[in-house]
């Protein structure tokens, strides 16, 4: 299994705890070997520190339980959302396409701006790290 399918994998899943992790990644560690100088070093191979790793990475979110209905409402009494759905109804009435279309519309522009950010913001500090190194 790739990084990526793993990756993809704890993504989709809507589970925090330790069953959302794929059956490969929780097994367990086998003990570890000492160092003179009191270091250690696991005994298994690597892939299993990883598997180690990505089982305390997802056991360990954040596991309150949200009012997901009561977040999604709030956000949509607000100012904000009402003038999206403004821009919505002029997107479809100017351009003559249906408000479901321009919901679309908007919705996949506004990811596109947040992803080309993201990734620039992310490339510039990668950038900035290799050039002070």
């Amino acid at each position: 299994m790739n990084s990526y399918s793993v990756s993809s994998q704890l993504h989709t899943s809507s589970h925090t705890d330790a069953s959302a992790i794929p059956p490969a990644f929780r097994q367990p560690v086998a003990p570890h070997s000492h160092h003179e100088e009191g270091e250690t070093v696991a005994s298994q191979p690597f892939d299993e520190l990883a598997r180690v790793f990505n089982t305390a990475l997802v056991s360990t979110r954040d596991q309150s339980h949200r009012d997901w209905m009561a977040e999604i409402q709030r956000l949509m009494e607000t100012p904000a959302f009402r003038s999206l759905l403004s821009s919505i109804r002029h997107l479809a009435r100017s351009q003559g396409i249906t408000e479901v279309a321009a919901a679309e519309e908007m919705i996949r522009t506004i990811r596109s701006l947040d992803h080309l950010w993201r990734d620039y913001v992310f490339q510039e500090g990668l950038d900035r790290l290799r050039s002070s190194g």
